[in-house]
């Protein structure tokens, strides 16, 4: 039995996508038009100057309200230091979250209503930032180092909190990332699987005070790790992990806002599951977004897997219709409307 048009709109509205290109004609349009995607991430390589953006980022939207009869939510990296899209010129520079980590709240909270406002201004909706991680006691030459704002967990949460609040008061929505802790991590799941060992729940918990900080803050979204936690759950990594997502960060955190994957296109998560089971744990794990950002096939395969899934699944339908309540209640906050909601 093939799928469904409405099941394809259903399926695509979990997916938030990369894509190539400086102009909407190039693949965006087409992602939007086929795959019914819910939201897009933007990179280096979709920026040029503030202008070309603009257009690139309208196009899109009035796209999206002709063939989805709703905007798409716009998402970007722009954490500062080595991780932001929007290069410094024409663009505002901003610290690393190790320099922000240092200085304290009065740049951080600067850094953050600055970067908030040039993205709202520029049509964005949703920064994949703070990053959370906290770093081990010796972490010089750490993977995450420039990235982190710390080793010490009280410091990190109080920190992460003023710069989601910063983000979230100028109306864009900040991400703490990656649940439930990268910090430990001695490889980098781009490339490798990572395994985190808590050996005791001290350990556990002093990865987790930032994400119950920010939940506490209001933080809009949360982002998973591709990591595994042998500690809670020896065969699923994060992302995949009804243990880790849905009982821990929902129940016990207390968590109802939107939860997106990491980019599923790194090693830890392509080489080694197959896109059906990544989208029954991913949809079991409460994953509101699913991205998929450097391989465009990808996004045509994984969203043929979740269509035939909800297809043939009660269970996995009725949580898509939960998580479909949870992004709404994103982009009515942002002010996101359609005829479609």
């Amino acid at each position: 039995m093939g799928i469904s048009a409405e099941t394809k709109r259903r399926a695509g509205l979990h997916l938030m996508v990369g894509f190539r290109g400086l102009r909407f004609e190039e693949e965006l349009g087409g992602l939007i038009r086929d795959h019914f995607v819910g939201g897009a991430v933007l990179f280096r390589r979709n920026v040029e100057n503030p202008e070309q953006l603009k257009r690139l980022i309208r196009s899109a939207q009035d796209c999206a309200m002709r063939y989805l009869g709703r905007p798409i939510l716009l998402a970007i990296d722009q954490e500062g230091g080595p991780v932001q899209r929007l290069a410094s010129p024409p663009f505002t520079g901003l610290p690393s979250a190790r320099t922000l980590g240092r200085e304290g709240p009065e740049l951080i909270w600067a850094s953050g209503v600055s970067a908030a406002r040039e993205l709202k201004d520029l049509g964005i909706h949703l920064n994949l930032a703070p990053v959370l991680d906290v770093l081990p006691d010796d972490h010089a030459g750490h993977f995450m180092e420039e990235r982190c704002l710390g080793s010490d967990p009280q410091r990190v949460a109080e920190l992460g909190r003023v710069w989601i609040k910063a983000l979230q008061s100028e109306g864009v929505s900040a991400t703490a990332k990656h649940f439930p802790g990268l910090g430990h991590a001695e490889l980098d799941p781009h490339h490798y699987a990572p395994v985190i060992h808590w050996n005791h729940v001290a350990s556990m918990e002093k990865d987790l005070a930032p994400f119950r900080e920010a939940v506490s803050a209001g933080v809009h979204c949360v982002m998973t790790s591709h990591s595994l936690y042998p500690t809670v759950d020896s065969q699923w990594p994060a992302t995949l992990s009804p243990a880790l997502c849905s009982d821990w960060l929902r129940r016990r955190l207390g968590f109802e806002g939107v939860l997106l994957s990491d980019d599923l296109d790194m090693a830890a998560v392509a080489q080694r599951f197959s896109w059906e089971t990544v989208a029954r744990q991913g949809t079991l794990s409460s994953i509101d977004f699913f991205l998929l950002c450097q391989n465009p096939r990808n996004i045509e395969l994984f969203s043929s897997a979740l269509g035939d899934l909800l297809n043939r699944s009660s269970e996995l339908r009725a949580l898509h219709d939960q998580s479909a309540l949870r992004i709404r209640r994103l982009f009515l906050r942002l002010g996101l409307t359609g005829a479609a909601w």
